[in-house]
């Protein structure tokens, strides 16, 4: 049994199994084929990271370690549905909750007597648009707070000083004055709600600001004209939710809007067209003043949001099944994983095809690049900044580099401390380019964490032992064979089918590992030495001729 046979027969049997895989997630578990386009559901993952180390601040009670967690849950509207939840909450005891008051809230409870230094609670659920429902508007919210915040106040911590500072200090002659004023441009609730907000967006008003002083909302003037509105006898309440967009939110924002009572409905207040309606634009999260989350027992808590649009509504419905059919393809997969570590699987699958790419060009083509698989490291970096951005910046810097490069050479650096140098001078590169691309509004598209600083140094160093061992016409031609070689593995890793089938159907590595093995057994002639051959064939043939 030769090579070659074993070769064939280990691809065919990766093949088979692959492909088996892929079948039955088609057939049994229903995951659809194609992605689809159309947004009409979200994966939205929230972590409590919590710290119980004690920080001095000091403690009435030594023995007392346990730690008591409250976390608004999202809440169905209009316009969304919530399909599925699920909690991590080892170590924790759970219990949901339910507010019977005009906010309607739900809450998790999560409660633990001995803590760790560090714990961490998961929340993840997936939203679903209702049907026959449009999609809305996308366009920048006119108010809204950073979910990420590692400041424990902003939690709610003072809620109760609030209201104790405002039974000390109550501003009653501002509150009277600004009632007064607003009630007589107004003729029903909705009106004197309109009249207010007006009012509270004046920037000057001092008596404005000596409201906003005492109730610690400097910030929010939706707090504050709802805490107003309550004082003239209007029911209203502050809505709480987020936009969920077309494109994935790492750390999203939360808005606020101004809800008031008219007969059995509430009514949401657009500052904008300064009109009420019914809201259904946004998720709604939770009702009232106090915080998403609020702890007691733990010393530092930061709260993490990702929102991910779901392209794949039949991949969705294929999730919901898994609950009630157990499927072991679903059970293990990528899909398991929180959102944060799915954005990273997204581009690890892409990399071995890419690696098919470049080996295809490389043994069957016969391009010539630097390196074997800098191009495609390369082209996943085009995905960050783009091909039109991406070419001038890795040709640029590069020149620049040989540039540098070739005065190292008068030093006689030692090979190791010369990588680092280039590698320094690669960063600085870069940087400044950044900072005057800024300056000029130009956005230069740029993540650091992907771009291959590392892999530009070394094509750097490559580039110039070529030059010098090749001369300059090998050099350019390599350089020209670098680009190609990313940019079509760029047009392929972009690809929104490559990218569902990588991801959702990983087992297809299996089938791209089999074509590697094929590739690697081919000895044949490359195409690029068929045309530098042909030349020679044909005087060949003249001489036998």
């Amino acid at each position: 049994m030769n090579r070659t046979f074993r070769a064939v027969l280990l691809a065919l049997f990766l093949t088979a199994i692959g492909l088996s895989i892929f079948v039955h997630k088609l057939t049994a578990s229903g995951v659809p084929l194609l992605p689809n386009q159309s947004y009409n559901s979200w994966y939205v993952e929230a972590k409590v990271s919590l710290n119980s180390d004690d920080l001095g601040l000091g403690s009435e009670d030594e023995g007392e370690t346990s730690t008591t967690v409250k976390f608004h849950l999202p809440l169905p509207s209009q316009r969304y549905e919530i399909a599925k939840e699920d909690f991590i909450n080892e170590g924790f005891d759970r219990q949901v909750e339910y507010t019977k008051n005009n906010s309607d809230n739900r809450f998790a409870v999560f409660t633990q007597q001995e803590t760790d230094s560090r714990e961490f609670l998961f929340y993840r659920a997936i939203i679903q648009r209702k049907e026959g429902v449009a999609p809305g508007s996308e366009e920048v919210p006119i108010s809204g707070r950073r979910l990420v915040d590692k400041q424990l106040v902003r939690f709610g911590e003072n809620t109760e000083r609030v209201k104790d500072n405002l039974n000390e200090n109550l501003p009653t002659v501002e509150i009277n004055a600004l009632l007064n004023e607003a009630a007589k441009k107004s003729s029903d609730r909705l009106s004197l709600a309109r009249n207010l907000y007006q009012l509270a967006v004046r920037p000057d008003d001092i008596r404005m600001q000596a409201i906003r002083r005492n109730l610690r909302k400097e910030e929010s003037t939706v707090e504050l004209v709802a805490f107003l509105l309550e004082r003239a006898g209007v029911p209203a309440r502050v809505g709480n939710g987020i936009l969920l967009r077309s494109q994935e939110v790492y750390s999203t924002d939360f808005i606020q809007w101004l809800e008031v009572q008219q007969g059995d409905r509430w009514l949401a207040f657009d500052p904008v067209n300064l009109s009420f309606s019914e809201q259904n634009r946004y998720l709604t999260w939770w009702y009232g003043s106090d915080r998403v989350i609020q702890a007691e027992g733990a010393n530092n808590i930061a709260l993490e949001v990702v929102v991910q649009p779901n392209t794949d509504n039949g991949l969705t419905r294929a999730i919901w099944r898994r609950g009630r059919v157990p499927n072991p393809f679903l059970e293990y997969s990528f899909l398991r994983l929180p959102l944060s570590t799915q954005r990273v699987f997204q581009i690890l699958v892409l990399i071995p095809i890419g690696a098919l790419i470049i080996s295809i060009l490389h043994q069957m083509i016969g391009l010539q690049t630097f390196g074997t698989f800098t191009p495609i490291l390369i082209s996943l970096a085009f995905r960050q900044t783009g091909i039109f951005v991406g070419i001038p910046l890795f040709v640029f810097v590069v020149i620049i580099g040989l540039l540098f490069r070739g005065y190292l050479n008068r030093l006689q650096l030692l090979i190791v401390p010369r990588l680092a140098a280039i590698l320094t001078a690669t960063v600085l590169v870069i940087g400044i380019l950044a900072i005057l691309l800024e300056s000029l509004d130009i956005s230069l598209g740029l993540s650091v964490s992907l771009f291959p600083i590392v892999i530009l140094a070394m094509t750097i160093e490559r580039a110039a032992m070529r030059w010098e061992e090749a001369g300059p016409t090998d050099t350019i031609i390599a350089g020209i064979g670098t680009i190609v070689a990313a940019v079509i593995g760029y047009f392929c890793l972009i690809n929104p089918y490559v990218e569902h089938w990588a991801f959702v159907f990983p087992e297809l590595l299996l089938v791209v590992l089999a074509l590697n093995i094929l590739v690697g057994r081919y000895n044949g002639y490359k195409l690029i030495e068929y045309f530098r051959f042909r030349s020679l064939q044909r005087q060949l043939k003249q001489t036998e001729g």
